[in-house]
């Protein structure tokens, strides 16, 4: 593991911890309380600041890449403990996510970049706001503002990284919703939470998305 990922995932960790209680506050009614609780985001902070350390190729990016850490951790517990993406925590986070990426644009001359992350972002929470209308309920609004988010992250990276993470949050969630099933933890009626796939597969697309793009393309 890189310096760059050891101190950022040390730093997101103590955050993430920090903020136990104003994770718990944000929420209306949590089911598995214990999930937010300082231990469990201080790892969640440990393991997606290590990614975004890992992930990071420019210093001016650092702060935005920062903030899509401890967000993730974040809404990660949340969305576990009570199905739930809390606006307090969000929007919040959408906004520090803005400025970051502007204060990054400034520093890199990328003002073309950072109009084609909003757009990007905007665009797949649109995408999402109809598949949310004829999923029937198959996940909410609160998914929608994670999409915006995370698609404005990695619309950074490219269009590319973004795409890669909006579809593969559906292939993620898939395997880990029959998985529950086949454990007999969760009845098939049961409402897992869509927020942690779409996370996970942000940060994996973070990570892989040339290389899912170049299979693709060969075939």
């Amino acid at each position: 593991m890189s310096a760059a990922a050891a101190i950022t995932g040390a730093l997101i960790g103590i955050a993430a911890a920090a903020l136990t209680r104003f994770s718990r506050s944000s929420l209306a009614g949590p089911l598995f309380p214990r999930v937010v609780s300082a231990p469990v985001l201080a790892l969640l902070g440990v393991l997606f600041g290590g990614l975004a350390g890992w992930r990071l190729d420019a210093w001016p990016d650092a702060l935005a890449f920062a903030v899509a850490a401890l967000v993730s951790a974040l809404l990660v517990a949340t969305d576990l403990a009570a199905h739930e993406i809390p606006h307090r925590i969000m929007w919040p986070g959408m906004l520090a996510l803005v400025i970051a990426l502007a204060v990054a644009a400034a520093v890199e001359h990328a003002w073309a970049r950072f109009g084609a992350a909003l757009l990007i972002g905007a665009a797949l929470a649109v995408l999402y706001v109809v598949i949310a209308w004829f999923g029937k309920g198959q996940f909410g609004l609160g998914d929608v503002s994670l999409q915006l988010f995370l698609g404005t992250f990695l619309g950074w990276l490219g269009l590319p990284y973004a795409l890669v993470g909006a579809v593969g949050a559906f292939l993620v969630h898939v395997p880990v919703t029959l998985g529950v099933l086949l454990a007999r933890r969760a009845g098939r009626r049961a409402e897992l939470p869509f927020g942690p796939s779409l996370i996970a597969a942000s940060w994996l697309s973070a990570f892989l998305a040339p290389a899912v793009l170049g299979l693709l393309l060969r075939r």
